[in-house]
């Protein structure tokens, strides 16, 4: 993603987390996934097994296109979450951070160790100036994950984003290459 676009998507590890391209073996795992009533309610959709298939074909182009991407958060190849980097500026260094994490890991530190070493792979690697990240405000595991990142709280967007249960005002979180940021990838 650097100028042009990295034609591989880099495998990431974080302590006993590892970090990959989604594969076409994940379908089953993503409509599971996008069935939990917590993951429907913060990222409003829900996936069938096509949608599924479709979804990860779209994920792969668009890394391919340098607009962004996510990666399947696994342990023991077992699926336990998402991460990703979206709407890219590569002009202006700059991207969007979003994740979950399966109802059993939540709770453990899965979604900020995932995070951190997407984000330390972006401020390294790609060598983007500025990652920033919304969530509902009503959200306060979001929030806790953005906050234990070093996520700095930047504002309230009013009636940001359109949730299944309407609208909510979204909490805009900001870090900087130049930011202190804790190292959670041993844990």
């Amino acid at each position: 993603m650097k100028s042009g676009c990295l034609a591989w998507q880099p495998v990431l590890t974080a302590g006993a987390l590892t970090l990959r391209p989604w594969e076409p073996s994940d379908v089953h795992h993503l409509v599971r996934a996008y069935s939990d009533p917590d993951i429907r309610q913060w990222h409003a959709r829900s996936l069938s097994n096509a949608q599924a298939e479709a979804w990860i074909a779209y994920e792969g182009e668009r890394w391919r296109q340098g607009r962004g991407g996510s990666w399947a958060i696994t342990q023991d190849d077992v699926l336990l979450g998402r991460v990703g980097i979206g709407g890219v500026s590569l002009d202006e260094a700059q991207a969007g951070m979003t994740y979950w994490v399966l109802p059993e890991v939540r709770g453990r530190g899965v979604a900020s160790r995932a995070l951190s070493e997407v984000v330390d792979w972006a401020f390294d690697e790609p060598r983007f100036h500025r990652l920033h990240l919304e969530h509902s405000t009503t959200n306060e595991a979001s929030c806790a994950v953005a906050k234990a990142v070093g996520f700095l709280p930047e504002g309230t967007k009013r009636s940001g984003a359109q949730h299944f249960d309407g609208w909510h005002d979204m909490h805009l979180h900001g870090l900087l290459a130049t930011d202190a940021r804790p190292r959670l990838h041993g844990a």
